[in-house]
């Protein structure tokens, strides 16, 4: 547990936290003022994280910003990434469009692990005996989830024999984000021109909205209702204080997990434990959700709040996540990093348009949109997308997208056990995960199988989707 126990100072925590802030808001101040940026809708964050990577220890050397740092905040802020999410109002009603988008979600994942493995064994019996089988499984981990997701579990595997692999996961993130910031905002325009768009003709052009990344004073949204006194204290520090609880409840109980295990002589998982931390952390969120909404007290948290939250989380941790990229690293791996982002990214393409057009006879552009978006950076990236599109959210879309990524994360569960499993069960990692290869090609086919029956199973869905289309 790397990440629990690195070595730094509460000045080098908030120094860190202070020049992330700055290029936040450097990023922004460039994001409207250049036009590439706004014709690429390039989200502030990203380019804060690229001006860290340039001016961090990793690259001029102008700020103090380490990568070992940099890695365990974006360790801790997937978690709290994740506690925010779950601590917002349940869903009543999944619905079956919903399923259908997790399901891609979860077929893309699978997709997108084979296409890595794949390539990272024809790189070992080729010409790179000594690389680490493990590296093709990060692009679902990086592209199909968050940063956050990819390092920790590239951090795991470096005992193991993969060398620097929580940063070789940060860089597969940072290479998703280019593909959904650049492909993705090209493939929209082609349908738009193509009309596809339900919304858009073929003449539109964004919002300066969009564009500059800040909204006018007269048509700027409520950000959130309080639910709180501010003479008793702030909404918005009740909200954060929630999170804090969760988390220290997270760590208590992993701290009890890992002493059991070490009793039961099972000190070999326990690293495994805590990596993840987030998925237990997330489900004791919902725990504590349903405990809040028994008491009848949990109107006291407000969902645009928590959103914004987690929003914040998102934002600082992709910032870490780039600005922690090692140039050394890069071009150690360079070569199995270019082909596989390069053909995981295609397959992506392909898969995500191909089912979500098959799945739906209405509003396919704004659902390719935004689960190509969600699929090769995070859900903001396939948000971000859709709003090009649909800027009123009229579209099933977002729903589909917010709760289909829950309906995946139940899907793709047993992926994420059977990601450590080559190194703990094998004494060949890289054999471990030619057997791993072979059991999500089963699980891909079982999905597949399953998919074709959630096409058949929604004739009254798709009536009713053809009439809110016809309507609007």
């Amino acid at each position: 547990m790397p990440s629990w126990n690195l070595d730094i100072t509460a000045g080098d925590f908030f120094i860190d936290f202070a020049w992330i802030g700055l290029l936040l808001c450097l990023a922004i101040l460039l994001r409207n003022k250049i036009a590439l940026f706004q014709r690429n809708l390039i989200p502030a964050n990203l380019i804060a994280g690229a001006i860290g990577l340039a001016a961090g220890a990793n690259g001029l050397d102008l700020i103090p910003l380490s990568t070992d740092r940099l890695g365990t905040y974006v360790y801790h802020l997937l978690a709290l990434l994740f506690i925010a999410l779950a601590l917002r109002t349940p869903q009543k009603k999944l619905g079956i469009s919903s399923v259908k988008t997790g399901t891609v979600f979860i077929i893309t994942y699978l997709i997108q692990a084979l296409v890595g493995l794949a390539i990272a064994f024809a790189l070992i019996y080729l010409f790179m005996p000594d690389l680490f089988a493990g590296i093709g499984l990060l692009p679902p981990l990086a592209f199909g989830m968050n940063p956050g997701v990819a390092y920790t579990f590239g951090q795991n595997w470096e005992q193991y024999g993969f060398e620097s692999g929580g940063v070789v996961g940060l860089t597969f993130a940072a290479a998703g984000f280019l593909v959904a910031y650049t492909v993705g905002i090209w493939l929209i325009r082609r349908g738009i021109r193509r009309g596809e768009a339900a919304f858009l003709d073929a003449g539109h052009e964004l919002s300066d909205e969009l564009r500059k990344g800040t909204i006018p004073r007269s048509e700027r949204p409520s950000g959130g209702k309080q639910t709180t006194s501010p003479e008793i204290i702030e909404s918005l520090s009740l909200h954060l204080g929630l999170v804090g609880v969760v988390y220290i409840i997270t760590y208590g109980l992993l701290r009890v997990i890992e002493a059991g295990m070490t009793f039961a002589g099972a000190e070999q998982e326990v690293h495994t434990l805590w990596s993840f931390h987030f998925v237990i952390a997330s489900i004791l969120a919902l725990s504590v959700r349903k405990v809040l909404d028994y008491a009848g007290v949990a109107d006291v948290i407000d969902d645009i709040t928590m959103t914004r939250v987690s929003n914040l989380f998102m934002d600082f941790m992709i910032v870490a996540s780039v600005a922690a990229i090692s140039l050394a690293v890069v071009m150690t791996y360079w070569i199995p990093l270019l082909l596989i982002s390069v053909t995981v990214a295609l397959a992506t393409w392909w898969v995500v348009r191909r089912l979500m057009y098959h799945a739906f006879r209405t509003y396919r552009l704004e659902r390719f949109a935004s689960v190509f978006g969600n699929m090769t950076g995070t859900i903001q990236s396939g948000l971000l997308l859709l709003r090009i599109l649909d800027s009123g959210m009229k579209s099933p879309a977002s729903f589909n997208l917010v709760y289909g990524s829950g309906f995946a994360l139940i899907l793709g569960f047993p992926v994420l056990i059977l990601v450590n499993a080559p190194v703990y069960y094998f004494d060949d990692p890289n054999r471990g995960f030619f057997v791993i290869m072979m059991a999500l090609l089963f699980y891909l086919i079982m999905l597949l199988t399953g998919w074709r029956y959630l096409n058949n199973a929604d004739k009254d869905e798709v009536t009713e989707e053809q009439k809110a289309s016809d309507s609007g």
